[in-house]
Order: structure tokens, then sequence, then C-alpha cells
């Protein structure tokens, strides 16, 4: 009977075993030809890219360079440029292996879709990948420009094929690798198992008793019986072991209980207990990393919404953030109400008591204690109740999360606040790092000397401001104004007399026009103003009222009293050219006409300086 057992045994855990390597294999290939195919669209879309970047630039003759590079990474066995007709057509080819070799490279050029080819040879695994170039825009590049090719036409295509053969020996030894230790390891259990067979029949029994206390999470379960020296060996171990167990389970709970704040009902059921809180805490970890990626306050701000409205089931609640600079506060996302809180802290912060105060405000605790409450009637009422706690961000109260409730639902509210103080915790510093990412970005697109935009931001924002002058059909005006005979300002009173000149007509223009319309120091003494959705001819008038602004004014610094003027070029985009940065050029010539005219004044462009500008 014995020997009969051990062998069922033996066939069991060959079994188990055999599933176990089978199923390992299966992942680690799937694993592992995955990872090949992703870095074989890679390379093939590297290639494609730099390829393109080098038509561009006008340096093709660095590509046989580059693909050899490409030849010498390892798994790559083969990386052909293919030409389709039309380019072969208009360029010719330099290599027969640029025309298509075989039929997969003829469809990929006739269908213009990515063609993959996996090949499991005894001797050799292979992995293909065909991409098409098309004549379409990539990344900013118009194919158009330089190819003779109607739009989506296909121009050639990438054949990249990966030696997957190393991928294959690899599972080879591992299988062999897992075989030897499996044998090992299943010849000594045998072993143990026959030698102990007699003497533990009893105890197995009584283990298995204790196994099944504790897997009801008591720990506390004491083996009786003595089997003998060995079997008594392990009685003490596992007697210390769910002793242990049962202190690290309770230490755990006790420490996560600390970390994040709150715990858990207890239900005497040690693993249980410990499984939810740590369970909660896996979800804050998550919600911690899924914000850590995110790109902008924006889309952390969503995810906190998500969790307060989708996962905590919150129906009334506001989220609010607090602007340092300006003393103010505003509305991140209000939900059961237009607002909950007076329109007064909007426009001073300290108004708000959470805020203030910097410490939680609990309407339960002290009734209506806040008289900036848009209903503190009901709440005096008792009909509901308001919870504002502070966040704070890089050392001071950065945002403001606002919990309206009813009596009913108090037991839950209460529960639930711990919890979100923990997403809001693991929030903050995710919060600070975006407050400054968008303040490095603020500062990027400024002047620092004037404060206003510089030419990046022009760059950035151009094409969205004139897609929005085309959808609303409106029209947007573009003043360049100079400043006349600044280099006479440096030259004699220096250059921080020259800067106070800048600031200066800086403050002019930004209080000559609104606050929708942008003003850019477009480098030197040269400024730029878009005025938007402007109506057709009264640009004009703005520049007037900024030329006798600027003339009317007087600077005063330290020995002198300057007054100074400027010249104003005027155009209209589109009323003077639907080409954005055409009409900039317009600008800038009616500019120079002014300063060629005497200075001091204001030039609307016509089509005649264009002309004149170009002989």
């Amino acid at each position: 009977m014995k020997k009969a057992t051990i062998f069922r045994l033996f066939g069991v855990l060959l079994l188990a075993f055999l599933i176990m390597l089978l199923s390992a294999l299966y992942t680690f290939r799937a694993q592992a030809l995955g990872e090949s195919k992703q870095r074989a669209h890679i390379i093939s879309e590297l290639v494609r890219d730099t390829l393109t970047s080098y038509m561009v630039m006008g340096v093709m003759d660095r590509r046989d360079s580059f693909l050899n590079s490409i030849r010498e990474l390892p798994g790559v066995k083969e990386i052909r440029v293919v030409r389709g007709e039309a380019v072969v057509k208009q360029y010719g080819y330099r290599w027969r292996w640029e025309l298509p070799l075989d039929e997969v490279d003829k469809l990929v050029l006739r269908s213009g879709k990515p063609y993959t080819v996996l090949k499991e040879g005894i001797s050799e695994v292979s992995y293909r990948i065909v991409i098409p170039y098309k004549a379409e825009p990539i990344k900013g590049v118009d194919c158009l420009s330089c190819h003779r090719v109607e739009p989506g036409e296909t121009l050639g295509a990438i054949s990249l094929t990966m030696d997957l053969s190393p991928v294959r020996n690899k599972s080879a030894k591992l299988l062999a690798s897992l075989t030897i230790v499996f044998l090992i390891t299943l010849g000594s259990v045998i072993f143990l198992v026959n030698h102990f067979m007699a003497r533990i029949t009893t105890f197995i029994k009584e283990l298995s008793s204790a196994l099944k206390s504790a897997s009801e999470g008591n720990f506390t379960y004491e083996l009786k019986i003595d089997p003998g020296y060995e079997a008594s060996l392990l009685k003490r171990t596992m007697e210390e072991s769910f002793s242990k167990l049962h202190k690290t389970l309770t230490s755990i709970e006790e420490k996560v209980r600390s970390l994040i704040g709150y715990g858990v009902l207890k239900t005497g059921n040690a693993l249980s207990d410990t499984s939810k809180i740590v369970d909660e805490l896996l979800n804050i970890y998550k919600f911690k990393r899924v914000i850590e990626k995110d790109r902008s306050k924006k889309d952390v701000y969503e995810r906190i919404r998500s969790v307060l409205e989708d996962y905590m089931g919150l129906e009334s609640f506001s989220i609010y953030e607090v602007d340092h600079g300006k003393g103010r506060i505003s509305v991140v996302y209000v939900k059961g109400s237009d607002l909950w809180c007076k329109e007064v802290i909007f426009e001073n912060a300290d108004e708000c008591r959470a805020k203030r105060s910097g410490a939680d405000v609990d309407s339960k605790e002290f009734p209506c204690v806040c008289p900036n409450f848009r209903n503190n009637e009901a709440c005096k009422e008792g009909k509901i109740h308001y919870y504002c706690t502070p966040v704070y961000v890089g050392g001071a109260v950065g945002n403001v999360l606002q919990i309206v409730y009813e009596q009913e639902i108090e037991p839950f509210i209460n529960l639930v606040i711990p919890y979100i103080k923990g997403y809001l915790k693991e929030a903050s510093p995710v919060l600070e790092a975006r407050t400054y990412m968008d303040m490095l970005r603020e500062q990027s697109l400024r002047d620092q000397l004037t404060g206003l935009y510089n030419r990046r931001f022009l760059e950035e924002a151009i094409d969205k401001i004139t897609a929005q002058i085309r959808r609303r059909g409106t029209a947007l005006g573009i003043l360049m104004v100079d400043i006349d005979y600044f280099k006479q300002v440096n030259d004699t009173h220096g250059h921080d007399v020259g800067d106070r000149v800048l600031k200066e007509v800086a403050r002019i223009l930004l209080k000559s026009v609104r606050d929708s319309d942008v003003v850019v120091r477009f480098g030197g003494e040269e400024f730029m103003v878009l005025l938007v959705d402007v109506q057709v001819g009264k640009s004009e008038e703005v520049a007037e009222k900024i030329r006798r602004a600027v003339e009317n004014h007087t600077i005063e610094v330290p020995g002198v009293v300057l007054k100074k003027t400027v010249s104003i070029g005027v155009a209209e985009f589109p009323h003077d050219s639907d080409r954005i940065w055409q009409c900039i050029k317009f600008a800038d010539v009616a500019l120079y006409k002014a300063k060629e005219m005497g200075r001091n004044r204001v030039v609307r462009f016509r089509p005649e300086f264009w002309q004149e500008e170009s002989y």
C-alpha cells in the first residue's frame, strides 16, 4: 500500500509538473514573441520616421549608413527599403533590392496596409513585418511636396525580418532546467514521504484541522499530538509559524491603519480583516500610480472626481482650487448644485474657513460654523450638513474638498471620510508637481522683462487663434509696434533705462486693448498686438489709440524725463490674406513704411506696399 501510494503520488506530481511546464513554456513563448514583435514594430517605425526626416533635411546620403547600423542590432536578420511604382517612376532606384522581391512586398504596396509573417521551422524561427509609406502628412511632414502622387498613395515600404531563434533556444534551455530541478525535487519529496509516512499519518489529520482553522483566520489552534522527533520539529515549527503569522497580521493591520489613518470593521478573521485593509491601501496605491502618469491637473482632478462620485457614490460635493498669487478660490467641480458656497470666497480666498484655518470644517460638530455656506438655513434645521477638508499642496492649502450630505447618510459619510482623505493625501504631491509644471510652462511662454507673451507662445497659439477666427467668421487685427529711436535710449542712458522704457510701453499696450486680445514681445523693441474678433477696419483705430497713449506718456527715470513715440503697421486676417504668417509679414511691411514716412504714425497695409517690397 505504501509503495502504491507513493507511485500514485509520483504520477500525480509528474502530471502536475508537465501541465505547469507546458503552461510556463507557452506563457514564456507568447511573452517573448510579443516582445520581439513589439521590438520589430518599433524598429520598423523608427526606420520609416528616420528616413522621412533624412528626406526632409536633404541628407538621404546617410541612409545606407543608418540601415547598416540597424542591421547590426541584435536579432535583426534583414531590413530593406522597398520603393513603390510611383517613386521608381519619379526617382528610379539605386539597388535591385529596392524593388519588391516577393508577393508580401507587392501586397503591402498594393493595399497600403502593414503585413506580418511568422515562420517557424525546425532550425529557425523568424518574424517579418512590412509597413508602408503613404503620401500623407506624418508628424508635420507633407510628402506631397516632394512626390508627384495622389494623397494616400503608397510610396514604398520597410521590410524588416527578425531572427527569433534565440527565443526558442532559451525556451529549450528553460525546459531542460525545469525538468532537472523537478526530478531532483520530486525524488527528494518521495524519499521524505516514504521515510515519514508511517509516523505522521495521525499527525497529518490533526495538522489538517489546524490548517482548516488557519484558513478561517484562526491561528491560535494548538497541535496536541507529538508524532515523534522529526514530526515534533514540524509540530513546533507549525506552532511557531502560526504564532508569528498571527502577530504579523495583527501588526500589518495596525501599521496600515496608522499609515492611511483609518481601519476596517474587524470580524475576528485575521486574514479577512487584513485583506480588506490591504485592499483599500492597494486601491489608493493604484490611484497614485495612475495620477502620477496624468499630464495635467485637469486629469488629476478628473480622477479625484471619479473616486468621489463613481467609487464613493457621493451625490453632493465641491472641489475648489486656491490661487495664492491672486488670493482667490476657483471652482474645479461641483456636484448636486450650481454652487454650495457664496461668491465672496471666489474674490477673497480667506473667506473660505477651511482655507484660512487649514483645518477641517464640520457643520455637524459646530452647526453652521461657516457663514459663507449658501444654504445655512437648511443647515440650521438639520436637513443638510457639510464637511470641508483642506488639501495641502506645497506646504500651503492648495485645494478644498467640500462634502454636502443629508442627515440620513451621516453614518456612511463618517465611514468614507477617512478613505477620501487617504486618496487626497496621495493626490497632494502630484497636484504640487503639476502646479510647478504649469508655472514653468507659463514662464517659458512669457518674456521675463515685460511679462508679455514671447514668440514661442505665438508659434504655439497662432494656429488655434486663427482657427477660432475662421470658425466664428470674424477678423484678427495684427499690429506691429516698434519704439522709435530706441537705440538712442540705450546708447545715451544705458540699458537699465532702456529696460524701463520697454516695460512702460508694454504696460501701455496691455492697458490699451481688451483682456481677450494678445500682446507679444516680438523681439528687441518690437511688439505685436493681436486684436481678436475685431471689426474689419477698426484695427487702425486701436493702433492710433495706442500711438497717442505712448506719445502722451511720460517716463520718469533717475536724472531724466523721457517721452517716446511708436510706429505701427496694421494688417487684418483674413481680409489682407488667408495665410496668417503672410498677414504678419504685411503688418511688418506697413511698419517699415511708417518708419520711412517719418515715424510716430500708423500705416495700414496696402497691396502696393507688397509689390514695392517684392521689387
